[in-house]
């Protein structure tokens, strides 16, 4: 004896694709569900105060109205976010050297909040059970239901969690921010005849000077978070998704796996330094080399054993001599 109706809100994608989804009223089930038996007084509607901002927070926090409104909006963000920063690359490539160290503070600052604002988010425990909650309201099933699915899953496997979405934007913000103070560091800017104009226009400035700080500090960050939450988790992941680390980002929702990508750009661009690059570094970073050779990645090793022999052995050679 109970009518019952749902909204449901239509967005039209620029791509073709159309996405279907509940729209979320202000008084949850309680307005939309009514029981034919105990229709509503038009006396008690019309003496019914509006609630306040504070009473409406309030509601809309204890409700699943806060899951249905905000969850699938941070994930669509999260998608967006991890969408442009893998095309950044491309255009970093082709703008790097055409712009000046203002415009490559700005692209670095704006590429910080989101990995900032995405860290924050990885970690908050609130955050990480309203995602939850909200996959067991979109499963429908019960909470004993829902567990048992996941625990058959593994600890680690589901698409659902914060963790994954907030993981790989971080990750896609370090990768960009590398990415862009690489092309810096190693002065791989390319010219053409046809843009002599521009270059006129943007005053020649210290590239690797101003990169060379920053990108060590990010590598390092990475590297040493890597090997931490490897070395925690590193046992408890499948072996197979270590065959291609590259592509292990969007199965396991912990920081080593969603972080690979990252690590295999950081050994590509030491394998570039030049030995006087590598060679002001050398100290830092031998370490944290020396520790990835344990890691269960077969693509990392083979990239440590590769910047061993290119960056390293000579200096053994030279020491040697």
């Amino acid at each position: 004896g109970v009518d019952k109706s749902i909204n449901i809100g239509i967005i039209e994608m620029e791509s073709g694709a159309t996405m279907y989804g509940p729209i979320a009223t202000e008084g949850g089930d309680d307005q939309s569900t009514r029981s034919k038996d105990q229709p509503s007084s038009k006396s008690v509607t019309s003496n019914e105060k509006t609630p306040s901002d504070k009473e409406q927070v309030k509601r809309l926090s204890s409700s699943r109205e806060y899951l249905h409104r905000f969850v699938p909006a941070l994930k669509i963000r999260c998608v967006a976010s991890h969408c442009l920063q893998q095309q950044l690359p491309h255009l970093m490539d082709m703008i790097a050297w055409k712009i000046g160290q203002e415009e490559v503070s700005e692209v670095l600052e704006a590429l910080e909040h989101s990995r900032l604002t995405a860290r924050k988010a990885s970690l908050d425990e609130d955050l990480a059970h309203a995602f939850q909650e909200a996959l067991f309201t979109e499963w429908g099933d019960g909470v004993e239901e829902v567990e048992a699915a996941l625990s058959s899953m593994g600890k680690f496997n589901h698409r659902g969690r914060s963790e994954m979405f907030f993981l790989t934007q971080e990750a896609g913000s370090n990768k960009a921010i590398i990415h862009f103070l690489s092309l810096l560091f190693l002065k791989k800017l390319e010219s053409k005849e046809s843009d002599q104009e521009v270059d006129a226009i943007i005053p020649e400035w210290d590239r690797e000077a101003f990169a060379q700080p920053l990108l060590l500090e990010r590598m390092m960050d990475v590297l040493k978070n890597f090997l931490m939450s490897e070395k925690k988790d590193g046992a408890l992941i499948d072996p197979n998704v270590w065959r291609m680390s590259s592509e292990s980002g969007g199965k396991v929702a912990v920081y080593c796996t969603s972080f690979a990508i990252v690590v295999v750009g950081i050994l590509n661009t030491i394998i570039m330094f030049s030995a006087e690059q590598f060679g002001r570094h050398k100290s830092v970073l031998f370490p944290v080399l020396c520790s990835l050779v344990k890691v269960q990645s077969d693509e990392i090793r083979g990239l440590i054993y590769e910047v061993l022999s290119k960056q390293v052995a000579p200096l053994i050679d030279v020491k040697m001599e």
